[in-house]
């Protein structure tokens, strides 16, 4: 039987000793998409049964905006707010107002209950509202894109 030289013993034991001091590195990917799929989930939840309640129990404002939405008086604008597309009469500017105000309120609690920023709710509301306009009702997508009539 062989027996390994003296210096090719401590060689050896000072590659294994050395080898056990060595640090690992690891790299740990954040991967935020999860973060942002859950929280758009909950603001689309949040927001179907906010539009739900909207057409199950109307406010007066609602109704008499959604008279002025069907005849192209009033639109959709890029957040999912009416906006006066010809003069308005006092009761009717004040029900957009009005209307626009609350929508705005829960706006900002859905974005607070969801971890959301309030503008992505707002755009969100805005997509989610021309996916269910009737025909012929005006909207725009963007602040400086053009009026378009849903067909």
């Amino acid at each position: 039987m062989k027996r390994f030289s003296p210096p090719l013993a401590a060689a050896l034991s000072g590659t294994v000793l050395f080898a056990g001091c060595l640090a690992i590195r690891t790299e740990h990917e954040v991967k935020p998409i999860q973060i942002t799929m859950d929280v758009n989930l909950k603001v689309d939840k949040a927001l179907d049964q906010e539009l739900e309640n909207e057409t199950k129990k109307p406010s007066k404002d609602f109704e008499l905006a959604k008279g002025l939405l069907e005849s192209g008086k009033v639109a959709i604008d890029e957040r999912g707010y009416f906006t006066a597309r010809a003069e308005l009469d006092d009761a009717a500017q004040d029900a957009i107002d009005n209307g626009n105000a609350a929508r705005r309120k829960r706006m900002a609690e859905i974005a607070a209950e969801t971890g959301a920023k309030r503008q992505d709710v707002e755009k969100r509301r805005a997509e989610k509202m021309r996916e269910k306009l009737p025909a012929g009702v005006w909207y725009r997508e963007s602040i400086d894109g053009e009026w378009k009539q849903k067909r």
